[in-house]
């Protein structure tokens, strides 16, 4: 019978997040993981084969991650443009300093010149992008968002915007996260509002 174990996988991969955060994924080694996880590198080894197969599980992780984060989010708000809101603060709730977006952007690389990584990006922001548009349908019906909306745009539109205010953050650190990220997804949501909205 085999040993129960002791510290899952999705503890292991939280703990690879937080790692990447502090070190980018070019200086992230299977010893800080296992010491953050409590885990020996053998262990991550036997379960994800190498640094890559660690990595690559990590990626694979982020869509679901999104769409509970969603849920999550839905579960604490009535308005659809308030989840949207909450869901889009918590992304970023772990993120304390610019350094560990730095970090975080070490992946971009990997993304573009890697089709394993890359492919578990487009899941990633088709996460997003899908999230995103129920959202806003929702809103449509709810009478917060214009009938004429085109919903499937705008969609696109909000992944262009959460992802580069992070980028844009990053570098110039214009007040809080938070602040400047709630900034600018209300400058793309504020023309397709019918002051039937909460932030009317």
């Amino acid at each position: 019978m085999a040993r129960p174990r002791l510290v899952g996988d999705d503890a292991i991969l939280d703990a690879t997040r937080q790692v990447l955060a502090e070190l980018g994924p070019a200086k992230l080694t299977l010893a800080a993981v296992g010491a953050r996880a409590g885990v020996a590198p053998p262990t991550l080894m036997q379960r994800f084969g190498n640094k890559r197969g660690l990595l690559l599980a990590a990626a694979a992780r982020s869509a679901r991650l999104v769409l509970a984060a969603v849920e999550e989010a839905e579960a604490r708000n009535t308005s659809p443009l308030a989840t949207l809101r909450d869901f889009a603060l918590t992304a970023v709730a772990h993120i304390e300093h610019r350094e560990q977006l730095g970090n975080g952007l070490g992946f971009v690389q990997l993304d573009v010149a890697d089709p394993e990584f890359r492919q578990h990006t487009l899941a990633h922001s088709a996460a997003v992008v899908d999230s995103c548009a129920r959202l806003y349908l929702a809103a449509q019906e709810a009478g917060e968002l214009r009938p004429d909306t085109d919903v499937p745009a705008l969609a696109r539109h909000t992944l262009v915007c959460l992802t580069g205010s992070l980028q844009v953050w990053a570098v110039n650190g214009w007040g809080t996260l938070t602040d400047f990220l709630i900034e600018q997804l209300d400058l793309v949501i504020a023309p397709h509002l019918t002051c039937a909205g909460p932030r009317c």
